[in-house]
């Protein structure tokens, strides 16, 4: 009984310790983010600002309110939630959708998102706005 109750400690313990990266990823999506390109997974079907003629901005909240702005016209605003996925990458579930949620990774100041739209896995990239 005394070699279960210790395992059970251990165990807790050990699940107890491990870092939750999900705030951590949250945070660093905080601020304003413009819009660089959008690829198929396969780099096919390449889009961008120029290709488009349109600017798309993000805005991400400390209070995780979100906001999706083209040509400087506010398009979208919603709550949205970060949550860990098992690997390095992060998702973002938006409220305004409920079937819809973006994996996200930060790589210095550049913001990539990832998300599966019929058979196609979109890629879109954005740029920090530094302020």
């Amino acid at each position: 009984m005394k070699k279960i109750l210790f395992l059970l400690v251990i165990i807790v313990s050990i699940y107890g310790c491990k870092k939750d990266n999900s705030s951590e990823n949250s945070s660093g999506l905080i601020g304003e983010w413009s819009w660089i390109s959008t690829c198929g997974l396969a780099g096919t079907d390449c889009q961008t600002p120029a290709s488009t003629h349109t600017s798309h901005n993000l805005i991400f909240t400390s209070d995780s309110l979100f906001y999706i702005y083209q040509n400087d016209t506010l398009k979208i605003s919603s709550i949205f939630h970060t949550y860990e996925s098992g690997s390095e990458d992060g998702v973002i579930k938006y409220d305004y959708d409920s079937g819809n949620a973006d994996r996200f990774s930060l790589t210095h100041d550049t913001l990539t998102l990832s998300n599966v739209y019929g058979f196609i896995t979109w890629v879109s990239q954005y740029k920090n706005i530094k302020h």
